[in-house]
């Protein structure tokens, strides 16, 4: 699953299939791509250039309870378009996910040091 910054579509896809389901919080990126990927098949194209940089975090990793949540979501995305992901992708990307609240890099302020 491409990250969701880096994912461009044409107007025309979301008039086809339709906008983001807002009813999944921190899902809603990540069941659009699933529903026009996997399930539409659009065709893609990969542009190897670097058009945005982004941390590792954000709105559902900010907990482990918004991580599980943020899981249980992906899962319902899944369901919702009624595709099955492949038995390691269960385990994968919650792992991955987890990794990333782990090893997070401290906060600091810059002003302080030196």
């Amino acid at each position: 699953m491409p990250p969701h910054p880096a994912f461009f579509v044409k107007k025309e896809v979301y008039e086809k299939y339709g906008n983001f389901n807002t009813a999944l919080k921190s899902a809603a990126d990540y069941e659009f791509m699933l529903r026009v990927i996997y399930k539409e098949k659009i065709s893609l194209a990969y542009l190897p250039t670097i058009l945005v940089k982004m941390r590792d975090g954000g709105e559902s990793n900010q907990t482990i309870k918004s991580r599980v949540r943020g899981n249980c979501e992906d899962r319902e995305a899944w369901k919702i378009n009624g595709l099955r992901p492949y038995w390691f992708t269960r385990y994968l990307k919650p792992m991955r996910k987890l990794l990333q609240y782990v090893q997070r890099p401290k906060k600091h302020n810059a002003y302080l040091h030196n």
